[in-house]
């Protein structure tokens, strides 16, 4: 083979040779394109709203828990027995979108009937009638809460706890044991907006709402501007905080009116049109649980009506007795000293112990002994009460 004809050979061969792998790389590529599949199309992101809405007409998002409260307290003084006995439902929802939970929901309802009610020795009227005996539908819980930017800003519109103190933090809704709530500030649950958040660093809350509690309404420009900030209550920490609070406000508090009058204030002082009282309080708390111990207190001051100094102290011991034991014990101290800025100061002080069976997770029997060792307003009294709680989910009809 000459030169010429070798050079001619391996130019052949080499194109040859490229067509070959070129064609073979084709195939390749094609059996590559064949196992994967193609792009779908992306599906457009819905707004916000729009996924909160299909989420709360979900049913399936809710569950609904049926209550019943049967309880009497025994006055020695008065000599007589009060009645709070009710029947209701508590809603709780659950919404989630795309990106995770986008908002939730509490309902708690009862309809309840009253009678004889009293307190520190005297008999009461109701708030907001003139009737002691009576019946009332009492919507209790009753909120949305949307989670706009988790874990920080989360916003809650509705009837709530206001965010002050140990209140917005634990259930008292189904206990003859309270927290001191009623008597530092004058009121626990009411209606307007708030914010909360939290991180592993801080939990906060900040509230404006109506002050005037339970009920509706405006009377005397009342309102209440209140915040909380605190120790995340997070993973092994969920039951234990310790934390800060503010209020301040025009409140309706017809006992507290009652307290102020009881010191025979000065004709000029604030007029007290509707029991709206000025009023303004700080205060810290915490909770802390050891192994079957729990403690939890509250120390709250400030001023009422401009002129009157008053400083509230909280403490509860809870013990479970024993591992397993159905049965806890309980210890509260609370008092609240008025006119701290008078020679004339007075304290409502009482202490109270309780004992709780419980059946199951959902019932238990409560028996409680509470002792005013001294008073501002009405007389010193001791107290007897019973307390039968049922709870249950599931649905309507069903126990």
């Amino acid at each position: 083979m000459s030169f010429k004809k070798g050079i001619i050979l391996s130019i052949f061969l080499a194109v040859s040779m490229g067509s070959v792998l070129a064609l073979a790389g084709d195939d390749i590529l094609e059996q590559i394109g064949e196992g994967l599949e193609k792009p779908k199309t992306v599906e457009e992101r819905k707004p916000y709203l729009l996924n909160l809405f299909n989420a709360m007409t979900e049913r399936k998002n809710y569950i609904l828990y049926k209550e019943v409260y049967l309880s009497g307290r025994y006055s020695f003084d008065l000599g007589k027995v009060e009645g709070r006995n009710s029947g209701g439902f508590i809603l709780f929802g659950t919404f989630s979108g795309p990106d995770g939970q986008i908002g939730d929901m509490n309902v708690q309802f009862r309809a309840a009937y009253y009678n004889d009610q009293f307190d520190h020795g005297q008999k009461m009227n109701r708030e907001y009638t003139d009737k002691s005996n009576d019946f009332k539908a009492e919507l209790h819980n009753a909120y949305l809460r949307l989670r706009a930017l988790p874990p920080m800003l989360n916003v809650r519109v509705g009837h709530f706890y206001v965010p002050y103190g140990i209140q917005p933090w634990i259930d008292t809704h189904g206990t003859l044991l309270q927290s001191p709530a009623m008597e530092f500030i004058g009121l626990d649950r009411d209606w307007g907006v708030a914010i909360e958040g939290q991180n592993d660093l801080l939990e906060y809350q900040i509230g404006l709402t109506r002050g005037s509690g339970m009920e509706y309404f405006e009377r005397d420009n009342n309102f209440a501007l209140a915040g909380k900030l605190s120790t995340p209550r997070i993973g092994q920490h969920l039951n234990d905080w310790l934390g800060v609070s503010f209020l301040t406000g025009r409140i309706f508090d017809p006992m507290g009116v009652e307290r102020l009058r009881s010191w025979d204030m000065d004709e000029k002082a604030e007029d007290f049109s509707g029991n709206i009282i000025q009023r303004w309080r700080t205060g810290i708390d915490g909770q802390k649980e050891f192994g079957p111990a729990r403690i939890r207190f509250e120390i709250s001051g400030g001023r009422d009506a401009k002129k009157e100094d008053v400083l509230g102290e909280f403490l509860e011991f809870k013990y479970a007795l024993g591992k397993s034991s159905r049965w806890s014990t309980y210890a509260q101290v609370e008092n609240l000293t008025q006119a701290l800025n008078r020679p004339s100061r007075g304290s409502d002080t009482t202490v109270r112990w309780g004992l709780t069976y419980s059946f199951s997770a959902n019932y238990n029997l409560q028996f409680v002994v509470s002792r005013d060792l001294n008073t501002i307003f009405g007389k010193e009294d001791t107290w007897v009460g019973l307390l039968f709680y049922g709870q249950k989910g599931g649905g309507l009809f069903e126990w």
